[in-house]
């Protein structure tokens, strides 16, 4: 490994003997597809603006010279447009060559149709294994790259979504931060010429070159210089792809071009995988949503290499354990054919309608015991779909409550003893519906709305300041008297209702009298509603609810089956009033829930 310092301008010099591409006979950097993309943080305190700070300020001190941290390379063939040209491949340090890059070109920019043009020795220079084109188009061209600083990304990406990725995020962002870097600092054409010229000839780069028999990943878990570590994911995938590469190519003389395809090709692969575990209804069907669903990904990877139900062998460790457990395999190859064998089986089930009914079931009842990924590994065990199929159901039913002959029971579940059951027997009518021309359940937006259990006709109807109307009164009494336990309205509860406002005692009253009855608590005065509605219309009438619930189906929201049913009164033998929810429609309700659940529960396919 040899060192050599070499100015900006040098840097990015291809063209002559003092640059550093000229010497190495290459004509560009090359970012291979195991490194991780661009990363620079534009935020305040960001590797960015820091960067950014302290090339100004040794501008304004017109310190001779300003060295930067190093970056290392190592000489590589590359195909290009099918043609074979020298590149130096980027080991280490491509975040700062590319804020460097993106500098250079928007400054060019900005100087461009001045009497201070700068000409932009980046252009060209930099070769992205996965973003080829981004910098041909939107980075060097100078109306692109000043047309995409004044954009915002959100105006970006409503124009030109196929750009929305991470680190195009992150490019846009240091451009942005770059431009208005130079408009606060350097606002005239003068200033920014001195300053492009200054960071041209005196900002240095000590480049270490890395001998072509040394291997690129022995170097490549170095930590950027600015304090933004490589995660334990992008160290995983620069340990697969090389080695996994390696292995394809199965014979050591061969090509650079040719291995070079190869790790190209797995790089593709781990994007399509990465970006489909980071799919917001992926991410959220399989994995924690707090945590990084490819990381989670690996750990099930890891799990089923060493045939363990739990990702326990991984914990009590200090620094990457999951990388050093990878990195300690015999034939780290083996790895990533397990990795996209897994992705590829969990996408087939996802895309299954009979299994993702069951999987997600599983998943999202209330204290669900199969949230982990140990549920995920065993479904992966299962040698076949028919095995899985019936694994699947017998855990449906059982969270059911059914495999001891249950079912006649589930009418008298009560609110408050069998919250648990009453969740899932409540979520299994909407999942697994009668006929299947419903349409997919949204278990995306059911975990993220958070849909829970919620009262009908209200426990405590003037919660939250509510006062009774006359027309709230009268369901009131009309519940009283048609529930079997209260024939008669006390003189106690009709005293306090016939006032205008009430205090907690007097309200206590008639809510002591409603617990009484055997509706309240009972299951078909219970349903599930979105945690934004059960918050705000908790302690409302049915007449609330339902105006809550029309106003989702409006505006396109996500609404269960058996709620939209019971809101809209399409379940036969309740009440034709759609203002109120009575005795009757309880009793109707219950024994509806009932019905259905055996339905269910005889099918031969759930």
């Amino acid at each position: 490994m040899k060192e050599l310092i070499f100015s900006l301008k040098d840097v990015f010099n291809a063209e002559t003997s003092s640059g550093c591409l000229a010497q190495y006979e290459a004509s560009c950097y090359h970012i291979p597809a195991y490194q991780r993309g661009y990363k620079w943080s534009s935020e305040p305190g960001g590797p960015v603006p820091v960067l950014l700070e302290d090339l100004r300020s040794a501008f304004k001190r017109k310190e001779p010279e300003y060295y930067l941290q190093y970056i290392t390379v190592k000489r590589k063939k590359l195909d290009k447009n099918g043609c074979e040209i020298s590149c130096l491949e980027v080991i280490d340090g491509q975040q700062r060559l590319t804020t460097l890059s993106i500098l250079l070109s928007i400054i060019s920019a900005r100087l461009r149709n001045t009497s201070f043009e700068a000409p932009n020795l980046a252009t060209g220079k930099l070769h992205y294994a996965v973003r080829e084109n981004f910098f041909a188009k939107h980075i060097y061209p100078p109306e692109s790259a000043t047309e995409l600083a004044d954009a915002s990304w959100a105006e970006l990406i409503s124009d030109a979504p196929d750009l929305d990725r991470q680190d195009i995020f992150y490019l846009h962002g240091a451009l942005r931060e770059c431009d208005e870097f130079r408009d606060i600092y350097l606002d005239d054409p003068e200033t920014l010429k001195s300053f492009d010229s200054y960071i041209k000839e005196s900002v240095k780069v000590i480049v270490n070159s890395v001998e072509p028999h040394i291997e690129s990943e022995t170097v490549f878990r170095n930590l950027n210089s600015n304090k933004v570590p490589l995660t334990e994911v992008e160290l995983i995938k620069g340990l697969l792809l090389t080695h996994a590469g390696r292995k394809r190519v199965n014979n050591a003389a061969s090509h650079f071009r040719e291995v070079m395809e190869v790790r190209l090709g797995l790089g593709k692969d781990w994007e399509h995988i990465q970006g489909w575990a980071r799919r917001s209804d992926i991410r959220r069907f399989y994995f924690r949503a707090s945590e990084d669903p490819m990381h989670q990904l690996l750990t099930l990877c890891a799990m089923e290499l060493e045939n363990k139900s739990s990702p326990g062998f991984l914990k009590n460790k200090s620094g990457n354990p999951l990388f050093d457990y990878f990195n300690q395999l015999s034939d780290v190859s083996d790895a990533f054919e397990t990795l996209i064998r897994i992705q590829h089986r969990l996408s087939d089930l996802f895309e299954n309608d009979a299994f993702y009914r069951r999987i997600g079931f599983c998943r999202f009842v209330k204290n669900s015991s199969d949230t982990g990924l140990g549920f995920l590994k065993s479904c992966l065990n299962h040698p076949t779909k028919s095995a899985l199929r019936g694994w699947l159901d017998e855990r449906v039913l059982s969270k059911l409550g059914v495999n001891e002959d249950e079912l006649e029971t589930v009418e008298s579940l009560r609110y408050g003893e069998d919250d648990e059951r009453i969740h899932a027997v409540l979520l299994a009518l909407s999942v697994f519906p009668e006929g299947y021309h419903s349409g997919r359940f949204n278990f995306e937006a059911f975990q993220k709305e958070d849909w829970s259990l919620e009262h009908i006709f209200p426990q405590t109807p003037e919660g939250k300041g509510q006062v009774l109307s006359e027309s709230q009164k009268d369901n009131i009494r009309q519940l009283l008297r048609e529930s079997s336990n209260s024939v008669l309205i006390s003189e106690q509860v009709e005293e306090v209702l016939h006032l205008e406002e009430r205090d907690t005692d007097q309200r206590k009253v008639y809510e002591t009298a409603l617990e009484a009855t055997d509706c309240i608590n009972k299951i078909g005065n219970i349903c599930l509603l979105a945690h934004k509605d059960n918050s705000a219309l908790g302690n409302g009438f049915f007449h609330d609810k339902r105006q809550a619930i029309l106003r989702r189906i409006q505006s396109g929201s996500f609404v269960p089956k058996h709620t939209f049913d019971v809101f809209s009164k399409m379940i036969n033998g309740l009440t034709d009033d759609l203002e109120t929810w009575t005795a009757q429609d309880i009793s109707v309700h219950s024994k509806h829930i009932g019905t259905l659940l055996r339905a269910i529960t005889e099918r031969e396919e759930l």
